[in-house]
């Protein structure tokens, strides 16, 4: 029986607001690695975004890589990282001749020998399992610009080369494997009809990178992907499937379940998945209320979390106020009613406010923001295009996809 862990959207770095969530980063890769020492896993799949941002901090890095080495001590599994569109793909793979020594393959661009994606395991000799190590497909992996084409015409060229760059990944795995060879394919980007959440940033590929389920081969037994945040399958397809973020990155994920996906496969080459929860050491929560009812609302949230003992670290909340009242100091009014709670309010938003703009900024500890905006440079953009009213539709998707080229060629760096 082989064992494969897929998991994906880790964010090493991720801030929420200006609060850090190194802790609860730490607490996953503790439990990621009991699981796989406990599991005897074999493989470990990263499906992108390894870390937040281009430039990770240094704490972000040395979370990597202290994970990395105690892993190769304490286990034998080899991993193999391909980078998202969060990732540096420079900066994932300059390591990588190094890293191969501790059995971890990293592939951060699309190579131009398409081989070089496939990596079988457990060895050349005997690929029980073929891995098509695909990373984020950038516009310029995929197709030549052409003057005059329509958002629709570039989506569909993105589409097809997409879908060209896994059949071929497909057709080389079929002819390096045997008899019984599972093939499995790994992917960074949105499938058609998955669920996103509010953490996921918008441009991919200008916008446009979006691709049915249809784009992946039958010959693929499993499809491992990331880059959209709730653990789900595709569709109908069991095969093709969202390991998730293993934090909740936003409130909108805070009542989603966090989890990991294993594979045992047996000698013929069956696939049994099933998935592994990942224990949350802190809760985050949403409350919705108006002004009149919020010291009501957040005292009964206070008897609820006196009663409970299932998060290591103190919850935070993101509050809604449906009626703020202008000139009113709430921040110091809840600041108040909660300086004794079990939970901490770090955001209070008007939830009834169309700007996004309005409502998108910690609001309990604003020094900094700005910072905080700027270290995510789709979120910003996409603020600021969400206050042009007199743009049409046509010249949105236009602006949106340069810019999808300009951080792009950016992010490559």
């Amino acid at each position: 029986m082989l064992r494969i862990i897929h998991t994906a959207d880790w964010h090493l770095g991720k801030m929420l607001g200006e609060l850090s969530r190194e802790q609860e980063h730490q607490m996953f890769l503790d439990f990621l690695l009991s699981t796989i020492r406990n599991e005897q896993v074999d493989v470990l799949l990263i499906a992108g975004d390894v870390f937040d941002s281009a430039n990770p901090p240094q704490s972000a890095v040395a979370l990597y890589y202290n994970f990395l080495s105690r892993l190769h001590q304490q286990c034998n599994c080899q991993v193999i990282i391909s980078a998202g569109n969060h990732d540096s793909p420079a900066h994932l793979e300059a390591p990588k001749e190094l890293l191969k020594q501790l059995h971890v393959h990293v592939v951060g661009h699309l190579p131009e020998n398409i081989n070089d994606l496939l990596i079988p395991f457990p060895s050349a000799e005997d690929p029980r399992v073929i891995i098509a190590a695909v990373p984020f497909l950038r516009d310029r992996d995929l197709r030549s610009g052409q003057s005059g084409q329509s958002a629709a015409e570039i989506q569909q060229a993105l589409g097809r080369a997409i879908a060209a760059c896994y059949q071929f990944a497909a057709d080389n795995a079929s002819a390096m494997g045997k008899n019984r060879s599972v093939l499995i394919a790994m992917g960074h980007l949105t499938v058609s009809g998955a669920s996103s959440s509010d953490s996921e940033r918008d441009i991919h590929i200008g916008g446009l990178g979006a691709v049915s389920a249809d784009c992946f081969p039958p010959s693929f037994d499993y499809v491992a992907l990331g880059h959209l945040h709730r653990p789900q399958r595709c569709g109908k397809h069991e095969h093709i499937r969202y390991a998730g973020s293993p934090l909740p990155l936003s409130f909108s994920e805070a009542n989603d379940s966090k989890e990991l996906c294993m594979l045992e496969i047996d000698a013929q080459g069956r696939i049994n998945q099933r998935c592994i929860v990942i224990p949350l050491p802190r809760i985050l929560m949403q409350v919705k209320t108006n002004t009149a009812d919020v010291a009501k609302a957040l005292g009964k949230l206070a008897e609820k979390f006196h009663t409970l003992d299932n998060a290591i670290l103190k919850p935070w909340l993101e509050l809604l106020i449906d009626d703020p009242v202008p000139g009113d100091n709430m921040v110091e009014k809840i600041a108040e009613l909660t300086r004794e709670a079990p939970f901490s309010v770090i955001r209070i938003l008007n939830n009834r406010s169309a700007n996004p703009a309005e409502i998108g900024i910690e609001t309990l500890n604003e020094d900094g923001a700005i910072d905080t905006l700027l270290n995510s440079p789709a979120h910003l953009f996409q603020l600021r295009l969400d206050q042009e009213e007199n743009l049409s539709q046509q010249q949105i998707e236009a602006v949106i996809l340069t810019f999808g080229h300009l951080l792009s060629i950016h992010q490559a760096e």
